[in-house]
């Protein structure tokens, strides 16, 4: 009886923590619940399919989250881009948590965080000795290497579509002067990123109100 009562104080318990996470969901909007299954979904196609790490993660990232989803547009993903590029850490999974917590609050974070870690965490595990073993393979080599023009190709498509809000034509020049500085300091100064984003900040606070 008394092992009756306590399954059926946890059952009650779990009941009432879904119910809570549920409401928690659906305060965001409507189809709160399906909005978390979208985002581990499409953050678990980000980490099957993100080669070439955080460059090849972003644009996938950005096709999900604006042409796909519609959850935000071009100009919202870049302001989060480069937020996350100045914070420590990697990349794909600020962004992860940053996208699902703005869709589907503290349960979409975890999804989509959930999503785009796992698959990296299951194929390491998975097939870190097999590619240790072949490693040397001539087809292993040629796979990999086939990869990195198609992370290119994101990229640059990643970059068009940034292009037209980033350069508008009532703010393309301080925009234009921002961009060949950063450009400038990064390449030509080798000054960290960081430092380089921050400041990009500050000028656009007070050249592109």
């Amino acid at each position: 009886m008394l092992e009756a009562r306590t399954e059926f104080a946890y059952d009650l318990k779990g009941f009432f923590i879904f119910l809570a996470l549920r409401n928690s969901v659906e305060s965001r909007g409507g189809g709160g619940l399906e909005r978390v299954i979208q985002l581990f979904w499409g953050f678990f196609k980000v980490g099957i399919l993100g080669y070439g790490g955080g460059p090849g993660s972003i644009s996938l990232m950005q096709a999900i989250a604006v042409s796909g989803y519609h959850w935000m547009d071009n100009t919202q993903f870049a302001e989060m881009l480069a937020i996350g590029n100045a914070l420590p850490g990697p990349i794909a999974t600020k962004l992860s948590v940053a996208i699902g917590w703005r869709v589907a609050g503290p349960i979409g974070a975890v999804a989509a965080l959930i999503g785009v870690v796992g698959p990296s965490v299951l194929l390491m595990l998975g097939l870190y000795q097999v590619l240790l073993i072949y490693k040397s393979n001539p087809y292993v080599t040629g796979l990999i290497r086939g990869v990195k023009p198609i992370v290119i190709v994101l990229l640059t498509l990643l970059v068009l579509n940034l292009i037209p809000d980033t350069f508008h034509k009532t703010r393309w020049l301080p925009s234009t002067i921002i961009f060949l500085l950063g450009f400038i300091a990064i390449r030509g100064f080798r000054i960290s990123p960081v430092f380089v984003i921050l400041a990009s900040m500050v000028g656009g606070a007070l050249f592109l109100r």
